[in-house]
């Protein structure tokens, strides 16, 4: 049984933050250009049965992660070989969200600055964070998400009188193509990923089902993507936005109120390391106990440090340059994480399914 358990609230919040991730600053369907509230939209409908897989396996084995559950439902030695593509997946999407920040960091931030410091930086907070556990990983997210709601209006105000409402004209003039590549890139990047919340959910304090975690989530944690997305191309238009690595800093960026209220960058900057800090640490929590579940250790807690440093050293080795970065999230990533997303999802909820069924007939037989 897992002892460390959050409340309902904090789990959706967990999940909200985990959701924007890098989404916050890289934004979303980028190719689908005006178009792209059309695709997050249809990216946000594709995810509700992957929302749905991961509180079904939850309810089905309470008190359990996805790890425990592997193992259950396909035996020790295969379930050992599904633990390590997961902890893979865990420790490589780590490594992805450090990049992305530290690419932002060194392309628009931070210049000077050589691109490992502020990937350590964020990194070892959230090994800090990590150690401490889940529940005050949840009680840190329910600050930080206030603080990222209040940035966001904030922002939002200010840039009302940047917007041009015609940007967004004429809807579908590229047709469904383009409209159709961005849904699948925004389906993988971030809505699917919430599948490896499962890897550290194990049960939650309150009465709350995951039905309601994962669906509430999922939604609101959308909602603030195509808000922002919106915001982005009204005041950024089409072409900025298909010229620009960092579409939500740019835009920002042309806040200017009476030449008073100008510059702000650094807010969204803010905002963005929030949401890096929580992605990563989900992500290294998840790697941590998968890699503890493989060898058998009393606590998961004796190789995050290590787990955190290997992340980095991924991040910092991943990529030549923001092109090949840019390239891999928009042409490769949705095909390498579909299996981590939808195939081995799909697979573990048949088979527990009907081992869970035919353990309940045996039982009432």
């Amino acid at each position: 049984m897992n002892k460390e358990m959050v409340t309902g609230g904090e789990a959706r919040t967990i999940l909200i933050l985990f959701i924007m991730g890098s989404t916050m600053i890289l934004g979303a369907a980028g190719q689908a250009q005006n178009d792209s509230w059309i695709a997050i939209l249809i990216a946000i409908f594709l995810a509700i049965p992957v929302a749905l897989i991961s509180a079904r396996l939850l309810t089905l084995y309470p008190g359990q992660n996805l790890f425990d559950i592997c193992q259950n439902v396909f035996g020790k030695a295969l379930g050992k070989v599904f633990v390590l593509l997961y902890v893979w997946y865990a420790v490589h999407l780590a490594a992805l969200v450090l990049r992305n920040y530290g690419e932002f960091m060194t392309s628009e931030a931070m210049p000077e600055t050589p691109m490992l410091v502020p990937m350590l930086f964020v990194a070892l907070l959230s090994v800090i964070a990590v150690l401490n556990g889940i529940e005050t990983l949840g009680r840190s997210v329910r600050l930080l998400f206030n603080l990222c709601m209040v940035t966001i209006l904030i922002v939002l105000f200010l840039t009302i009188g940047r917007m041009e409402f015609d940007n967004i004209l004429p809807i579908l003039d590229r047709g469904w193509r383009p409209v159709w590549g961005g849904a699948f890139s925004a389906f993988s990047f971030p809505f699917a990923e919430s599948f490896l919340l499962t890897a550290i959910l194990g049960g939650v304090r309150d009465s709350k089902s995951f039905v309601r975690i994962f669906l509430f989530g999922l939604l609101i944690g959308g909602g603030l993507i195509l808000f922002i997305s919106f915001r982005n191309i009204f005041v950024l238009g089409t072409y900025t936005m298909s010229n620009v690595y960092f579409p939500s800093y740019a835009a920002v960026g042309r806040i200017n109120v009476g030449d008073f209220i100008q510059r702000i960058e650094g807010t969204v900057a803010i905002v963005f390391v929030i949401c890096v800090f929580v992605k990563f640490s989900v992500c290294l929590l998840a790697a941590s106990q998968g890699i503890a579940k493989l060898f058998r250790l009393n606590s998961y807690r004796s190789v995050v440090l290590q787990t955190g440093l290997l992340s980095t050293y991924l991040a910092y080795s991943l990529f030549d340059n923001i092109m090949d970065m840019e390239f891999f999230a928009i042409e490769i990533y949705h095909f390498y994480a579909f299996p981590f997303q939808v195939v081995f999802p799909v697979l573990l909820l048949l088979v527990a399914e009907i081992k869970v069924r035919l353990a309940r007939r045996t039982k009432s037989g």
